[in-house]
Order: C-alpha cells, then structure tokens, then sequence
C-alpha cells in the first residue's frame, strides 16, 4: 500500500543523485533499481532501510524514515525502467 507520489519525492531527494532520474545510473551486474524492486520487493526493502555494506548508500531507517516511507519508495521504484 505504498504512495508512488511520495515515494517520488523521496527518490528524487535522497537516491536520484547517486542511482539517476531513471534509476539506471549504478547497474548492479545485471539489474538496476527498477530491476530490483520489481523483481525482489524484500531485499530492496532491506537495502533502503538499512544501506548498502561497503558503499555509502545511506540507511533509511537512519535517515528518520518510516516503514511507510520505505514501502512508499518501494512503490515508486518499481515504476522505474528494468532493462
């Protein structure tokens, strides 16, 4: 039950910089943003709420976010190209 419009503003405040507008800035082998909260809601989830190890991919829960927040971005993301 995430809000796409929230997680927009979300998106384009904290990871469009570092994953682009359209998410495919950073390819994660062979999947990008989109590819991953498509295709793996949970570890996308677990990424966003706690960050990347070995990267400088914030935590979200440490940003002051909500799970709302989270599953909000989760819901916008998965708009995001796949390919």
């Amino acid at each position: 039950n995430g809000d796409a419009s929230h997680g927009q503003t979300l998106y384009e405040a904290t990871c469009a910089r570092c994953h682009g507008d359209d998410g495919k800035a950073i390819n994660f082998g062979d999947e990008f943003v989109g590819t991953l909260a498509g295709d793996n809601p949970w570890e996308f989830l677990h990424k966003v709420s706690n960050g990347q190890p070995g990267t400088h991919m914030p935590a979200g829960l440490h940003m002051g976010w909500s799970l709302q927040d989270i599953a909000d971005l989760l819901t916008f993301s998965q708009t995001l190209p796949a390919k």
